[in-house]
């Protein structure tokens, strides 16, 4: 097997999706996913470029409060992920797509190519809203920084690091970044893809 450029990155990212959930459903979602997922070393080596995205700004305080392990292995390679926001642009709320984004590492369009799963990190800077949504593919999220709310089924929770988020396919969901921005591993199965959209 080939080193590739985002095995160490992955490898910490499975790691932390292989720790139980609490949830038996959040488990059981856990583990299709990491099966799922293509063995290390085995696609061909991504193309990586220089992202732009706003929401770069936000990756220091991320990091601040993660592990050595997860800085020394996410910081070099943030800014070459592919950071993106792809929904159209809302009058309510201005500015919305530098301050949230999400960079899929496995999945059809990503880096490493996969039509069974998608598999990667969502950021959304401090303060900021991701509002009301929903897509076909069941979505699971395990926090890595960052105490959010999280909105599912019209009830609202505190997240915080450790914590695992499992949404339905098709259930309406949103997320707020209190103090600190919100750093997320997310997983989509199922129909993964027909795209998400505001409700």
């Amino acid at each position: 097997m080939t080193a590739h450029l985002l095995d160490p990155l992955l490898a910490l990212m499975r790691r932390a999706f292989s720790t139980p959930p609490r949830s038996q459903a959040a488990a059981e979602e856990a583990r299709r996913v990491l099966a799922a997922l293509p063995a290390p070393g085995t696609a061909q080596e991504p193309p990586l470029i220089a992202s732009e995205h706003g929401l770069l700004a936000a990756i220091p305080a991320a990091l601040a409060s993660l592990s050595s392990e997860w800085q020394d292995t996410l910081a070099p390679l943030a800014a070459r992920l592919p950071w993106r926001y792809s929904y159209a642009p809302r009058p309510d709320a201005p500015g919305l797509a530098s301050r949230m984004g999400w960079a899929e590492l496995v999945g059809p369009a990503a880096p490493i190519h996969s039509d069974l799963v998608g598999f990667g990190l969502t950021l959304i800077s401090r303060g900021t809203y991701y509002p009301p949504h929903s897509h076909p593919a069941v979505e699971l999220y395990r926090v890595l920084a960052g105490t959010s709310e999280w909105t599912l089924g019209g009830e609202t929770h505190l997240r915080q690091a450790g914590d695992f988020i499992l949404h339905p396919a098709d259930a309406i969901h949103a997320m707020r970044a209190l103090d600190a921005p919100l750093l997320a591993i997310y997983s989509w199965s199922g129909d993964i893809i027909s795209p998400t959209a505001y409700v």
